[in-house]
């Protein structure tokens, strides 16, 4: 089993990719859970802020929920902030423990995450509405050796999934190649031959 954790800017693209990827697992019978950083706020730590210490929190209890799902036979999407590489450590350490961790960094440059903003976070935290908001008034690092790296300024979201599913096959994550046709095709003297082998046997 294994957990891909998206991680990159807000407005990266990291929810759309991690949604498109999950959606082609799940297309080729793959048992997947995605678990959106905003709704993993939301339902599982409504008690957390956006200090440091808050985030570290919230990426490990993530990063169990992911570890017990791997467990259970269960592969999951992670698609979350994760601006700090002790966090992404963390994730990693908890997760290998019953599955396979692969970071996706979904790299996106600020001035393109800010114009692209649907909901204007950025605009808000540059007027002060919000504190400790990543890329503005809170650090964002870039990890040192994610597995995968999408850069969603060079790739649309459909060659995004493509090079995600690429990179999972080149990494043998991925237990069965995805759109694996079986090649069976024979010639019509060989399926005579077949046909003439078993009239022998008395099976037709």
């Amino acid at each position: 089993m294994f957990t891909l954790w998206f991680m990159g800017r807000p407005a990266s693209g990291k929810s759309t990719i991690a949604s498109r990827v999950q959606d082609k697992l799940v297309e080729n019978e793959y048992a997947v859970e995605n678990l959106d950083g905003d709704d993993i706020r939301k339902n599982l730590h409504p008690d957390l802020g956006f200090s440091r210490e808050d985030r570290r929190t919230n990426n490990r209890r993530t990063a169990y929920v992911a570890q017990l799902l791997n467990r259970n036979n269960i592969s999951t999407i992670v698609g979350m902030i994760t601006p700090f590489r002790d966090s992404q450590q963390q994730a990693r350490e908890i997760v290998d423990a019953e599955g396979e961790f692969v970071l996706v960094y979904v790299k996106c440059s600020l001035e393109e995450a800010e114009a692209r903003d649907p909901k204007n976070l950025y605009e808000q935290a540059r007027r002060g509405n919000i504190e400790k908001f990543t890329g503005v008034n809170h650090p964002f690092e870039e990890p040192l050796n994610p597995e995968i790296i999408v850069d969603t300024e060079e790739l649309s979201p459909e060659e995004a999934v493509e090079h995600v599913f690429t990179r999972l096959e080149e990494l043998d994550v991925l237990s069965v190649p995805l759109d694996e046709e079986y090649d069976f095709t024979i010639t019509r003297e060989e399926e005579q031959e077949i046909i003439d082998q078993l009239e022998k046997l008395g099976q037709i």
